[in-house]
């Protein structure tokens, strides 16, 4: 299915590099990003005959910016849908895999049973799985740091953001996890199965202690996975004591600020008064209101 895609990427990465010329600031942070990747092991620089001897697919790739994130504002995205030469793409020659997690609706609603709240997410879940080395040339990325005058080729090693399987290659590494270790884990493995969406957990325990106990044991089961758990929350600041504040998920470990929100699931959680609400935006309008502007703005 899958024909030439290198000249298709390199003319992306061109306009890429125009863009980011245009604005400094995220020029160095999309650099910062490319330079983890390659520092942590993520990606590997080709070299020139291994570039030529194999299948391979080019992804383009381009910043998605969230303001809201207390971690990584620009994140790298990296396009599997651009088409190749044939007029199909990765993501179209690759099976998406079954949800293999608890809805949404689910885990919302069960978090709502516990006195005792407990939120946290995985730091760089996608990027702890490691992809197999005979996949890896379909995950090649043209890039070139200031330093570098020509444009080089890197494949990634890991699951990838932006590939159709992406997510259940993720979510199906954590279901293992639980399945090879979890039974050491009477609080964590029960968690771990039933409590995560994608790397979000959202969950809880009927007292202090229990919470406390849970935290600890889902952070060591999963590290037992290369995986990291931060961002911790919970409506007891007690349950957050002998957390470093790098792991922490709320603006002050030791009280909340006024009407602070996290983002649970999409959900914005007020962890104090241990309140679901929806944050809207709706613009003043001195235009006569009709259907379509009410129905959009109830939206």
């Amino acid at each position: 299915m899958l024909g030439s895609s290198k000249e298709s990427a390199r003319r992306r990465f061109h306009f890429l590099e125009k863009r980011l010329e245009r604005n400094p600031e995220l020029q160095k942070e999309y650099h910062d990003f490319m330079r983890e990747y390659l520092s942590l092991g993520h990606m590997r620089l080709v070299e020139a005959d291994d570039e030529v001897n194999s299948t391979a697919y080019y992804l383009p790739h381009h910043p998605v910016i969230k303001e809201s994130s207390t971690t990584t504002k620009v994140r790298v995205v990296f396009d599997g849908s651009a088409k190749t030469s044939t007029g199909f793409s990765l993501n179209e020659a690759l099976c998406v895999g079954p949800v293999v997690q608890d809805e949404l609706i689910d885990i919302i609603l069960r978090f709502r049973t516990f006195p005792v709240a407990l939120v946290g997410d995985i730091a760089k879940m996608y990027r702890q799985v490691l992809i197999h080395p005979d996949d890896t040339s379909l995950q090649r990325v043209l890039w070139r740091f200031p330093e570098q005058s020509s444009v080089q080729t890197y494949e990634l090693l890991t699951v990838t953001y932006g590939l159709a399987p992406s997510s259940f290659l993720a979510t199906r590494t954590l279901q293992q996890l639980a399945a090879d270790e979890g039974e050491a884990f009477p609080k964590g493995g029960p968690a771990l199965k039933k409590g995560f969406y994608v790397d979000d957990f959202i969950g809880g325990a009927q007292s202090v202690e229990e919470a406390i106990r849970l935290r600890t044991e889902l952070s060591t089961l999963l590290q037992k996975g290369g995986f990291e758990l931060r961002k911790w929350t919970s409506n007891r600041l007690d349950v957050l004591r002998g957390l470093s504040r790098e792991q922490i998920g709320t603006q002050s470990t030791l009280q909340f600020n006024p009407y602070e929100t996290i983002k649970a699931l999409g959900i914005s959680w007020e962890p104090e008064a241990d309140m679901l609400r929806f944050d809207s935006h709706i613009r003043d309008n001195d235009e006569p209101p009709t259907k379509r502007s009410i129905l959009s703005d109830i939206s």
